[in-house]
């Protein structure tokens, strides 16, 4: 898996875009030595449960099963995957990793609690795929002591589903419509949910040549205009096979570079979709 950066907020603005090439976190140390304040943790673990509740409701699935507060199987809830079925609100199987902002190295309440974010899939369909896939990335960052944030683009070098045929092969990682506030706080400190969506290696290049500054808000822009969403479909085809996606693409630039022109300096101005609509 490679990493791939362009940073923007919530609203699409961003800083000078950076030289797309394929970029590796750098690898520090292994997580293997656990110095953790035990009543933090649990406060946290119970803490992001309850707000996990608040945003999607009771869980349907969770694994490993024995999913519980650390207080006597810590080995066991180092990273787990919990699944909330579709509701009359929420029509796709939504997937949510609860683990990385888990303050495994904390003594006390920091700014940013564990790797500071947990990611999320909505899949339109109950599957296997969204937990393996949200933890090749859970350990991708275990792994690297680094993190994602809204923005970065994800090269998994194979299909999303493991020994398929999709077509889809990469991830963005961007602001979770169901998490409208972000940024959470726990005991240990904040953490960022994000949603991520998958895409095509032809809609990565696309991404990549939209706009210099706005591209892969550009992209989740067309593919909500074309019914996807922030739904990752496996089975879906590349948006660049649509007949209309000439005029999809125009419109979505369009709206952006004219943003662009007329508030070149607005890093934290806001571009919201209601005014794209």
């Amino acid at each position: 898996m490679t990493k791939k950066d362009n940073k923007q907020d919530k609203n699409g603005n961003g800083g000078k875009h950076r030289q797309h090439k394929n970029k590796r976190i750098s690898k520090t140390k292994e997580v293997q030595d656990y110095s953790f304040n035990k009543e933090l943790l649990v406060s946290s673990w119970k803490a992001r449960d309850e707000l996990y509740e608040s945003l999607f409701g009771p869980y349907t699935s969770v694994s490993p099963v024995d999913y519980a507060p650390p207080e006597d199987n810590v080995d066991n809830q180092r990273l787990a995957v919990l699944a909330y079925a579709p509701d009359p609100t929420r029509p796709y199987w939504t997937y949510v990793t609860a683990g990385l902002s888990t303050p495994w190295l904390q003594q006390e309440p920091l700014e940013v609690s564990g790797f500071g974010l947990e990611l999320i899939v909505k899949s339109p369909t109950e599957a296997e795929w969204p937990a393996q896939i949200l933890r090749t990335m859970a350990y991708y960052i275990f792994n690297h002591m680094g993190t994602l944030s809204p923005s970065v683009r994800l090269t998994l070098n194979s299909p999303i589903v493991a020994g398929g045929d999709s077509l889809l092969r990469n991830m963005l990682i961007w602001y979770a419509d169901d998490a409208p506030d972000c940024w959470y706080q726990l005991p240990s400190g904040g953490f960022g949910l994000f949603m991520s969506i998958g895409i095509t290696d032809d809609e990565m290049k696309l991404t990549e040549t939209l706009h210099e500054e706005y591209g892969t808000w550009c992209m989740l822009q067309i593919l909500r205009q074309v019914g996807l969403g922030q739904i990752t479909d496996p089975a879906r085809a590349s948006v660049m096979d649509r007949g209309d996606i000439h005029s999809v693409i125009s419109s979505v630039k369009n709206f952006a570079e004219q943003f662009h022109n007329d508030f070149p300096n607005a890093n934290r101005a806001c571009l919201s979709e209601e005014e794209l609509n």
